[in-house]
């Protein structure tokens, strides 16, 4: 939005050249992605095993998870991203079948990954890899385990067209951008995007969302969303 609206920059760094390609958006240079979240099962260790987690989103469908899958109350674009991987058609038909398992749905990502750690939701089927993480860091029974591809979203860094310190906008730019502050994001158990930095980026394949699809396809979505997972109530905003 920011980009539609022109209040962006064009900026260049020596930096870039150690970023990932999925880090930067289509058809310019206005914003670089700086950390990733993805969309992964994340699991209570005493209540299921690593073993039996779904190897495939077909997987899923087997009917010894019905009832016992949690998914978050807002995630829309992962439906959205997921489905359109499958092809529209196939992936609506595979999300029906999916709301047929009577998953149940939770809302806040965070809440709901503490609740995974207190063993009150055993499978969290979109859970947030950075909130498991930190949990499993402070003791909790917890893990996570992509299905794959992943699915992700970025958070992004960017020049302010508008800025009063331009150059001290791009000097923090590359910071957060550069070895040194990928590291501090990755101490956070966020996914930095520099590949100098080693992370799960490169543990497993994955897909970042377009963010132009919440912008230019939203509502359609957010409906499908709806009628699946929410009994046609609207999707409320997520954490």
């Amino acid at each position: 939005a920011l980009y539609r609206e022109r209040l962006l920059e064009d900026f260049h760094t020596p930096v870039l050249r150690d970023i990932v390609p999925e880090a930067f958006p289509r058809g310019h240079r206005q914003y670089v992605a700086d950390r990733f979240a993805f969309f992964v099962m994340g699991y209570n260790t005493n209540l299921v095993k690593r073993e039996e987690l779904p190897a495939t989103y077909e997987d899923l469908l087997q009917p010894r998870w019905a009832g016992r899958i949690t998914i978050e109350g807002t995630d829309v674009l992962w439906l959205a991203a997921v489905t359109k991987a499958m092809g529209e058609e196939k992936g609506i038909a595979y999300f029906r079948r999916l709301a047929a398992m009577n998953p149940e749905i939770r809302h806040g990502h965070i809440h709901t990954a503490q609740l995974v750690a207190s063993g009150e939701v055993p499978f969290f089927l979109t859970a947030y890899n950075n909130n498991i993480e930190t949990l499993k860091s402070k003791g909790a029974p917890v893990e996570w385990k992509p299905l794959q591809p992943a699915f992700g979203q970025a958070a992004a860094v960017g020049v302010s067209r508008y800025a009063p310190h331009p150059h001290a906008a791009l000097l923090f730019t590359e910071f957060v951008l550069s070895k040194e502050g990928q590291e501090i994001l990755k101490s956070g158990n966020r996914v930095p995007t520099s590949r100098l930095v080693d992370s799960p980026l490169n543990k497993f394949k994955y897909e970042i969302i377009d963010p132009m699809l919440a912008l230019d396809e939203g509502d359609k979505w957010d409906k499908l969303f709806s009628n699946l997972f929410l009994g046609g109530r609207a999707v409320k905003e997520g954490d």
